[in-house]
């Protein structure tokens, strides 16, 4: 680790928190995510069971793409056929989030801590991740599990197989992650290597599974992320080598509306301009920061016209 900190000293909000033991065997990363998760519900009104299960999925996703060294994004969905039929986080390698949901009038809004299999019914986990430079990768794997963390602890299992503990608890104010992660093997006899990784996996998942209980998800919504590592792991190595600023951003504009609706053609426009909910425009909102972007017959005419603009890549808004 080329620098340390002092849990004492660390900022607690918005904040991701790369740390280490100091046996080499075991890495964590955590997130506390507060003003900006509450930024990126400011426009969506999402009701309580909502936001609990969406602001979870943006701390799970924050953690995960920290553990990538990578340039680019990564999209965490949960897509089914319950009450909450789709969960998207769009999670940035420079730490910058944008989140959307679809849920419909069946769900029980004010009823949290229900199972996703309740909320979700039958459906699938989704992890794609985009490189700025490279080949797309996407992962599907069934939901299990009656929590966000267990359905997720699931895929490491299947997909990366890589053992993972991941605690994850959230509202509409605020939202934190907890993830601690086996390092794969390297170098030494791998068996003996495998063994003592192995065993500290273990010795620090049971330390985490205290905060597997009702008590224990009120600790770790409510204690500062470095007060939590302290706690938990007072006896343990533990190192922080990374603490970075999380944040809220959408990368829609008028351009890029702009040239979806070009793609949609004329009649499909010349109906929108006489059935929007705002008079004699085009009306658009952004699914995920809920910016509104209105355009008039003389600005359709013009989009219409622009022989420029090109069909945008429907996975990057």
């Amino acid at each position: 680790m080329s620098e340390t900190y002092s849990a004492t000293d660390l900022p607690d909000t918005d904040q991701l928190y790369r740390f280490a033991f100091g046996s080499g065997h075991v890495r964590g990363v955590a997130v506390s995510v507060d003003n900006s998760w509450q930024t990126a519900g400011e426009h969506h009104d999402y009701p309580p069971a909502v936001a609990q299960l969406l602001g979870q999925c943006v701390a799970a996703a924050l953690v995960m793409v920290a553990t990538l060294k990578f340039d680019g994004r990564l999209i965490l969905q949960f897509r089914g056929e319950g009450p909450i039929s789709l969960l998207v986080v769009q999670a940035r390698s420079d730490l910058t989030y944008r989140v959307t949901a679809q849920w419909g009038d069946e769900l029980q809004v004010n009823e949290l801590d229900q199972s996703i299999q309740a909320l979700l019914g039958h459906g699938v986990l989704a992890l794609t991740i985009e490189p700025t430079e490279g080949v797309r990768y996407q992962s599907l794997v069934p939901i299990e599990g009656d929590r966000i963390a267990e359905a997720l602890e699931g895929y490491f299992r299947q997909s990366e197989q890589l053992p993972t503990r991941l605690e994850l608890a959230a509202d509409d104010q605020h939202s934190v992650g907890l993830l601690i992660q086996q390092i794969p093997g390297e170098g030494g006899t791998p068996m003996v290597h495998q063994a003592a990784a192995s065993d500290e996996f273990a010795h620090l998942s049971i330390l985490m599974g205290t905060l597997d209980t009702q008590a224990g998800r009120l600790e770790l919504h409510t204690t500062p992320v470095p007060v939590l590592l302290h706690r938990l792991f007072h006896q343990e190595d533990l190192g922080f080598s990374d603490i970075r600023p999380i944040d809220f951003y959408c990368g829609c504009s008028r351009g890029g509306v702009s040239q979806m609706l070009h793609s949609l053609g004329r009649t499909e426009l010349e109906a929108a301009l006489r059935d929007s909910e705002v008079p004699a425009h085009v009306s658009v909102r952004c699914e995920f920061c809920g910016h509104r972007y209105n355009f008039d017959a003389v600005d359709v005419e013009q989009i219409l016209l622009d022989t420029s603009v090109k069909a945008p890549d429907s996975t990057r808004h």
